[in-house]
């Protein structure tokens, strides 16, 4: 149950917050992600010079590391590969979640009411259109 909650939490919080980018860091924060603010001059040059708002992975000495470098907000998040595991879980389930969502809104639309349009069965269109 406890394994069900955090992503079903996740995913409200997500749609709270709305902006595609926040929602991807708050993806990867939630796998464990450990944030990272430059300090220094040479640190915020390299940060800049980094894909931005993609993970990417970087291998050092055999270990690959996962990177989110945000310039605009100045921070970098890293992760290892049970991290990003993890954030790929979560991403699928807010796409999930955010999918569901907008087809429950189409169905609420297809559901209205179309009697003051003569009906769906009715001359809705007109006759040439049958």
């Amino acid at each position: 149950m406890k394994k069900l909650l955090l992503p079903t939490l996740l995913v409200g919080l997500l749609f709270a917050t709305g902006c595609a980018s926040q929602s991807k860091v708050t993806l990867l924060t939630a796998a464990g992600f450990r944030t990272v603010v430059p300090n220094t001059p040479a640190q915020i040059a390299q940060l800049k010079t980094m894909p931005q708002r993609k993970v990417i992975p970087v291998v050092k000495k055999g270990k690959t590391a996962f990177l989110y470098a945000d310039a605009a907000s100045n921070v970098l998040l890293i992760g290892n590969q049970k991290q990003y595991t993890q954030f790929q879980q979560y991403n699928l389930q807010y796409k999930i979640q955010r999918d569901q969502e907008a087809t429950a809104a189409l169905n609420a639309d297809a559901n209205a009411e179309w009697s003051a349009w003569g009906g769906l069965d009715g001359p809705l269109w007109g006759p040439c259109f049958y």
